[in-house]
């Protein structure tokens, strides 16, 4: 009889279970043993199929339950199964809600960005109805000159065929080039009508003018910047204007012409003489009338020196850079024949670039001289609207500061070339003035209107 014993566990190898287990097999009788496996077979088997029985049927997934639908087919499946097969469904309880969020997601952000377009656009008309600027026309207008008359504003500026710049070569511009001189009229210095050819102020021209036609059926006079006003003398109008000079390469000189009706729309008859005609200093444009209140007539022009200078910008920015002063001449009281020499009231500095033109004179009713005047290139953005101020008409003047317009404010570009009208109530001038604008034919030259007021030797834009 073997002596067994259990193993005895101490502190350095503890017994472990598999150890016991098989003491307890070596311990038993074959047939003893054998009973218990039966035994503990019937009890794990037992155990099994209840297991079976209690464990939950698997859950479908969240895809499955809500994105599925039950398959239109019928049977069973390979394994016997009678479980319905599913398929994804556009018209699934998941799809539906899915696209309706995001219906009301798209609508939403469609409503944002529509009212946000709205608020934009509301801020944007509010800004142009407070805006002190105001495009008047929506064609090349260049320079414009206003007169009041028997409730009426007239409105001239320089034939439409000058300054294009980028103009295209299929243009079919409807009277383009025909009116020396055009003119438009208005009853509210807002909403103005822009006339046709048959209403040139200025059909003819005097006999100095460059006679002829181009190409294109322009007229090689290329009249510039015309202005107007009653003489006291006899009530007529005076129309001055500058116009290519016959037997001179491209020299403008100044001339002017006389309206026998009580209209400043004319027609204008031409004086076959000029005023000034400075050709060897490059000629003479821009002219502006101005009688002071003594009665005292005069006329201020532009010499015009960059027409003979070395080239760059407008013809002056290369050295020796050639002098474009604003001349002061005293006129007769006819307002066409000049008396006594002609004046400098202002030229042009570094800050002004290649030149300084298109003067305009007004006398505020505080008895401050002002004179307007454009520096700068017309051709880019360096144009601006510029003023100098003085105790007399002949000066000397002090230039303003700041320019009173230049390009960007009020979405502008490259604005200048400034006319007033008479004083209008409350102590405020119309004033006219031309800018650049993408037309279907070219970058022109459109009208836009404000109005100032003068507070002291300040020029203040009138928001109206």
């Amino acid at each position: 009889m073997h002596n067994l014993r259990p193993p005895v566990a101490s502190e350095s190898s503890p017994i472990s279970p598999t150890a016991i287990t098989e003491f307890r097999k070596r311990s038993l009788p074959p047939h003893i043993i054998e009973i218990q496996k039966k035994e503990a077979l019937a009890m794990v088997t037992e155990h099994s199929g209840e297991s079976k029985e209690e464990q939950p049927q698997s859950q479908p997934s969240f895809l499955i339950r809500h994105f599925y639908r039950p398959a239109r087919t019928s049977g069973t499946d390979d394994h016997g199964s009678d479980a319905a097969p599913v398929s994804f469904s556009f018209l699934s309880r998941g799809f539906i809600t899915l696209a309706a969020t995001l219906c009301l997601i798209i609508v939403a952000v469609l409503c944002a960005v529509l009212t946000s377009i709205y608020v934009r656009h509301q801020r944007q008309e509010q800004a142009i109805r407070r805006s002190p600027v105001h495009e008047a026309i929506f064609a090349n207008f260049p320079d414009p000159a206003i007169v009041k008359h028997e409730g009426l504003y007239y409105a001239f500026a320089t034939t439409n065929a000058a300054g294009i710049l980028a103009q295209a070569h299929n243009m079919t511009l409807a009277d383009y080039g025909r009116s020396n001189i055009q003119m438009a009229t208005s009853l509210d210095f807002k909403n103005w009508t822009l006339l046709d050819s048959k209403h040139d102020p200025l059909p003819d021209l005097g006999g100095w003018v460059k006679r002829g036609f181009n190409e294109k059926h322009i007229p090689f006079a290329n009249v510039w910047a015309p202005a107007v006003i009653k003489r006291p003398s006899d009530g007529k109008f005076i129309l001055y204007y500058s116009a290519a000079v016959e037997n001179a390469t491209r020299s403008h000189c100044i001339g002017a012409a006389i309206s026998n009706t009580s209209s400043p729309a004319g027609p204008y008859f031409p004086l076959n003489t000029t005023i000034t005609c400075p050709i060897k200093e490059g000629g003479a444009i821009d002219p502006t009338p101005f009688i002071d209140m003594d009665g005292s007539f005069y006329l201020a022009y532009k010499i015009d020196g960059n027409n003979v200078g070395r080239g760059g910008v407008c013809g002056n920015t290369v050295t020796p850079i050639v002098s474009t002063p604003i001349q002061l001449q005293r006129m007769k009281e006819d307002g066409v024949t000049p008396d006594g020499p002609e004046t400098t009231i202002l030229d042009r500095t570094e800050q002004d670039g290649p030149l300084v033109e298109a003067p305009f004179l007004v006398r505020s009713s505080g008895g401050i001289y002002f004179l307007f005047y454009s520096s700068g290139c017309t051709r880019d953005s360096s144009y601006d609207v510029k003023y100098a101020w003085a105790q007399n008409v002949t000066g000397p003047y002090q230039r303003a500061d700041k320019p009173l317009l230049k390009t960007g404010d009020f979405k502008l570009l490259a604005p200048g070339s400034v006319g007033l009208t008479e004083v209008m109530e409350d102590e405020t001038f119309g004033m006219a003035f031309h800018a650049r604008v993408e037309a279907p034919y070219g970058k022109v030259r459109a009208m836009y209107t404000s109005t100032i007021r003068f507070n002291g030797s300040e020029v203040l834009l009138v928001r109206k």
